[in-house]
């Protein structure tokens, strides 16, 4: 299939029927007429598939589609992930219940149940969880995975991009855990107060904390310090 030339609504659909998806030439003719804004995650695959593009396009990612494009992770697995690292320090994790009213708030997004969030993240072995465009972006929105651009939903249509923000997701969990956040945010309530020779004593003792490994400390009191 040549991506520069335009097809037909019915050209379309027969290709994505031929790579064993399943849409019609009128479903087509709506999605581009603006008509019908929410498909669903297998139709966006399906559509970027018989397009030869990357299903991350669709939400404003990257539009190439690489050779080992077919999903390695599942749906349910990086919800899963969101589920259970994204959460603030203060707090353990989100249940179905607040992320379901999160979403459903504004309208947004649409509405969406608890009871359907717990299928998505617990799916029975068939059919495989099939949510709706708005969903992902509720759900991307609710995690904080929001740029500039708008929510990105593309962690969940990407893999390779959605490996980094992993990575990114596994440093947040580890500085919260060792109470790295919680202790920023008071050293961030307090700081404005603090003469510039107690925020250097700070940044001192916390660079030595971090470079030597040294889990004992003291204040680090020396002449002239005490003025």
């Amino acid at each position: 299939m040549n991506r520069s030339q335009r097809y037909t609504n019915a050209q379309l659909a027969q290709f994505v029927v031929a790579n064993g998806g399943d849409i019609t030439e009128g479903y087509i003719c709506l999605l581009r007429k603006g008509r019908r804004a929410n498909p669903t995650l297998q139709t966006v695959q399906d559509l970027a598939a018989a397009l030869e593009v990357s299903p991350a396009v669709f939400v404003g990612g990257r539009e190439e589609r690489l050779g080992d494009e077919q999903p390695r992770r599942s749906f349910p697995d990086k919800l899963r992930r969101l589920f259970r690292v994204a959460h603030p320090s203060d707090r353990g994790p989100y249940t179905p219940e607040e992320v379901a009213r999160s979403i459903s708030s504004d309208g947004r997004y649409g509405s969406i149940s608890s009871s359907y969030i717990r299928e998505l993240l617990n799916p029975p072995p068939q059919p495989l969880p099939n949510p709706r465009l708005k969903h992902l972006l509720g759900l991307a929105d609710h995690f904080n995975l929001a740029d500039d651009d708008g929510p990105q939903a593309v962690y969940f249509l990407d893999d390779h991009l959605a490996a980094r923000i992993d990575a990114e997701l596994d440093d947040y969990a580890a500085l919260r855990d060792a109470g790295v956040l919680e202790f920023v945010t008071r050293m961030a309530e307090y700081a404005p107060q603090w003469s510039p020779h107690r925020r250097r004593q700070a940044i001192d003792s916390i660079s030595h904390a971090l470079e030597s490994g040294d889990s004992t400390w003291r204040f680090p009191c020396k002449k002239g310090d005490a003025q």
